[in-house]
């Protein structure tokens, strides 16, 4: 009698195991839910997707793969009420998940509380359909659609990206294109002076203008912080491009040639949610003075 009610025990601790761990071990077992839910083998040569888990019981339709595709993605519409959109091209990863029925219900709200403890951030969704995330430079598309969900994932190659370093590259970049992005003046964070033993840059444009005397340059400073208003930057991009500005006059530049111009974190020229595009946001632009 002893022996029996320990092999019942036995049996209906195994059978909860494989229910609540959601193991491909235990979904390859003769596992009680598989009369309920179907098939639980997922299609051959379409392995999960290793960036996210899947919802309980689900199994991989089909999959696609590239290593270099476009997706385009819903963003929140605009504060006029029209939609806006991304467009991210790299390599590319597609899986098409059946759900279980008894599932189905619940589908979306279980994948925005799984998007969260993969690390990636929701940047749009409309419920139930569209999910739009991103981490990093990787950027995920969830449609739910009844008995299925699908997941396109697409990871954008990071940029190729070079400061100029010398007075050459800044005037062949003013000629090119009217105006060059400057990185590397370093600035004390309290009172926004600059940190003269980091900022070698300075005296590669100081060269620049003085060898070229009848040029005029507006000085504009640009800053994109993750947190704070953005009055806050625009009051430090108005220390910045007054500091450089300083600088220049105190190292032989006629007051009349450079003018500042603080543009707070009105001009981005990359996407500020990357680490390399917010680092290129963040700058001293040299412009031709009209």
């Amino acid at each position: 009698m002893v022996t029996q009610h320990l092999q019942v025990r036995l049996v209906l601790g195994l059978a909860f195991c494989c229910v609540t761990q959601l193991s491909t071990t235990c979904q390859a077992q003769q596992n009680p839910n598989d009369q309920l839910y179907g098939a639980t083998q997922d299609v051959t040569g379409c392995p999960r997707l290793p960036e996210f888990p899947v919802l309980p019981l689900t199994v991989v339709e089909s999959c696609q793969r590239g290593d270099s595709v476009e997706v385009t993605l819903p963003l929140k519409p605009d504060a006029k009420g029209f939609a806006q959109e991304k467009r991210v091209r790299g390599a590319y990863e597609f899986r098409e998940y059946l759900i279980p029925e008894a599932e189905r219900d619940l589908a979306f709200e279980n994948l925005m509380n799984l998007i969260p403890m993969v690390g990636f951030v929701v940047k749009y969704s409309s419920k139930p359909s569209t999910i739009t995330a991103r981490k990093g430079d990787t950027w995920m598309l969830v449609n739910v659609s009844g008995e299925s969900y699908n997941i396109s994932v697409v990871a954008a190659p990071q940029e190729s990206w070079t400061p100029v370093k010398t007075a050459e590259e800044i005037a062949e970049e003013i000629k090119t294109h009217g105006r060059v992005d400057i990185y590397g003046i370093e600035f004390f964070s309290k009172e926004q002076s600059i940190a003269e033993g980091r900022s070698d840059i300075l005296s590669e444009i100081l060269k620049y203008l003085k060898a070229n005397p009848d040029l005029s340059i507006l000085i504009e400073s640009h800053k994109f912080s993750t947190l704070g208003a953005p009055e806050d930057d625009s009051e430090i991009t108005k220390k910045r491009a007054n500091a450089v500005m300083d600088w220049l006059i105190t190292h032989g530049i006629a007051n009349s040639r450079v003018q500042p111009r603080p543009c707070g974190r009105d001009k981005p020229i990359a996407d500020n949610e990357s680490p390399v595009g917010a680092q290129r946001n963040e700058r001293i632009a040299l412009a031709k003075a009209n």
